[in-house]
């Protein structure tokens, strides 16, 4: 299993770590994450390394967006980057319609779980899909038996919970006279559970605010055939995200549980919320 960190305002410091890549989210055509790149950046990261790199294009694509969308698209192919992430199907169809020779990774947050779906859009010429982090072991497992697809799974970070368009933050301070903050931690008063909530230009998200740690089915994830597990700097310190690096890298799972915590989401206890196959 290769393994790729999202690229945060920190990342050169982990060029010489045993990442295989970089993720990075593109500006203005991505959402669901702290830290945008633009195409500039991207190229930077391309003259510095062959490292693998990897596009986030996860906003949903309006008709406005789609003439600078062909051409940031057509300028991705030429920097040869190794695969974008996309959710709407209008990049697809761009690709498909203007010939642009990308590796595309089917990637629609809460909706991958499911081999069916992925060998539909593997049939479409996406040969790559990035696992829902709401399915189980038993799930992921039977979703490698049965496609031939590039799969992907988080084995670290905070999972996206929710994501509106609205903004939410914007909202809540107007209506209650209280000067505005960009990021907030809220407790869901049923479960006590908390959420990081952030808010930009393109709406707001929800994340869980406990870590996901993936660790204890790592050796079965690799031997099952996952093609790339990814690891999220987070709130994590430098020393503490090369230590998980390293220890993924040279597997040592007591050394990751004890920086990054035991929860395993939803490893073993199914989510209602799922299109069964």
């Amino acid at each position: 299993m290769k393994l790729l960190g999202v690229a945060t305002s920190n990342y050169q410091k982990y060029l010489d770590t045993p990442l295989d890549g970089f993720v990075f989210p593109l500006e203005n055509y991505a959402v669901d994450y702290f830290k945008y790149f633009t195409i500039e950046d991207i190229k930077e990261y391309k003259s510095k390394t062959t490292k693998e790199c990897f596009v986030v294009i996860n906003k949903m694509i309006f008709n406005k967006d789609i003439p600078n969308l062909i051409t940031v698209l057509k300028t991705l192919a030429d920097l040869n980057v190794t695969g974008v992430f996309f959710y709407d199907m209008a990049i697809l169809n761009i690709v498909k319609e203007h010939n642009i020779n990308l590796n595309l990774i089917f990637n629609e947050t809460h909706l991958v779980t499911n081999s069916d779906t992925i060998n539909l859009y593997y049939n479409l010429g996406v040969k790559g899909a990035y696992l829902a982090n709401e399915i189980t072991l038993d799930d992921i497992l039977t979703i490698r038996k049965k496609t031939k697809s590039e799969l992907f799974v988080m084995l670290l970070g905070n999972p996206v919970a929710a994501m509106s368009k609205r903004h939410l933050l914007t909202s809540y301070f107007l209506h209650n006279s209280k000067p505005k903050k960009d990021t907030i931690t809220i407790k869901e008063p049923v479960t006590k559970g908390e959420f990081l909530v952030k808010e930009t230009d393109l709406g707001t998200t929800f994340f869980y605010n406990k870590i996901l740690n993936l660790s204890n089915v790592y050796l079965k994830l690799q031997n099952s055939g996952i093609n790339y597990g990814i690891i999220n700097e987070g709130n994590f310190t430098t020393d503490e995200y090369i230590s998980l690096i390293n220890n993924f890298k040279d597997f040592n799972k007591s050394a990751i549980d004890k920086i990054a915590g035991h929860n395993r989401g939803f490893l073993y206890r199914e989510t209602i919320y799922k299109v069964k196959r």
